[in-house]
């Protein structure tokens, strides 16, 4: 299993994406969202680089949520089909709760994939508020320039 980690949270990627492209764009994520440029052209890049990030966020949002429903199938069709043959022979609290056991590992498999689709909705806002803070700092630096003595 891959873990994306930042300052206050470790998420663990749901199993079956280990290697997947949203892991490497999260991963990517995470280093740009703590880069802090020195100088206007490292801020270009920044900007450039958040940019193509937010653009491929929509679709690797979306693996994960086909992840995260196919999980929940899983679990559900296990639940159930445990519900069902344990319900012949039980009362319906006795069965729900030895179906639950029983579908543990799909429960836990859905609240990964829910924790990484999570993770990744909560990168892409860090992303937006990055881009737009050096969208408006870069803005100030291009004025600066411009009105002392700059190019114009």
């Amino acid at each position: 299993m891959t873990h994306f980690t930042d300052e206050n949270t470790t998420v663990t990627s749901p199993a079956g994406a280990e290697g997947g492209a949203a892991v490497d764009v999260l991963t990517r994520s995470g280093e740009l969202i703590h880069f802090v440029p020195a100088n206007p052209a490292e801020m270009e890049y920044l900007i450039t680089e958040l940019t193509t990030l937010i653009e491929q966020m929509p679709g690797k949002m979306l693996e994960l949520n086909e992840r995260r429903y196919e999980c929940e199938r899983a679990w559900s069709r296990r639940r159930n089909t445990s519900l069902a043959q344990h319900a012949k022979n039980n009362t319906v609290t006795v069965a729900r709760a030895l179906a639950d056991v029983e579908a543990l590992t799909e429960m836990e498999d859905l609240h990964n994939a829910k924790a990484a689709w999570h993770y990744a909705d909560d990168t892409l806002k860090a992303l937006t508020s990055k881009l737009y803070g050096m969208l408006n700092v870069n803005k100030g630096v291009q004025a600066a320039y411009n009105g002392y003595g700059g190019r114009r």
